[in-house]
This record gives structure tokens, sequence and C-alpha cells, in this order.
């Protein structure tokens, strides 16, 4: 697992992620990934999922409740370049009602 920010605007940020988010030190890796984020002034975080193969329910979790922690900043998360199989999954729970998901 690892991820690259990239800054794409003053207002935006893209981290890369790449790997499978799945069991207990993934989990952790993704949760500090977020929290370095939340911390930064960026009003988009937008995470790019194009290199990762598998994610699991904690992970999803997390995603959840970044996204409610930055709406109520005025914030907002989106997710990009993610694979049929996540987009799939993603559909599935309906995230892509609270975020927006391109393939």
């Amino acid at each position: 697992m690892r991820y690259i920010d990239k800054k794409k605007s003053s207002e935006e940020i893209v981290v890369e992620v790449s790997g499978t988010l799945m069991g207990m030190e993934a989990t952790e890796f993704f949760q500090k990934l977020l929290e370095n984020q939340f911390t930064s002034d960026y009003k988009i975080i937008t995470l790019n999922f194009k290199d990762v193969d598998a994610i699991n329910s904690s992970c999803i979790g997390k995603i959840f409740l970044f996204q409610k922690k930055l709406e109520e900043k005025g914030r907002r998360i989106q997710i990009k370049g993610c694979s049929d199989s996540l987009l799939k999954t993603f559909q599935l729970i309906k995230l892509e009602q609270l975020i927006s998901i391109e393939s």
C-alpha cells in the first residue's frame, strides 16, 4: 500500500492510492491517510483508486466518516479512477449518493 499526494489546484488535492486495502494494517494506513488530508486546507479531496484492487468494509466505513467530517467543514471528498469491481461495490452500498464516484 502506498499513496502519493498531487496538488491539482489551490482548492483540490488528488491522493493516488495503490495496493489492496484489506486487513488491519491497511485499515490503519488508510485511517492515517484520511486524517492527514483532513488537517489540510483543501476544499476538495479526490481519492484516485485506479490502482486499488480491493477494499474492506472498515476502509469503506472510514470513507463515510471522513465524508461526514468534511461536509461539516464545507469541504468534500470524491473518488475517481476506481475499477469496475470497486465501482459495483460502491454502488451496492449506495456510496455514490453521498460522494461523487467516477470509474
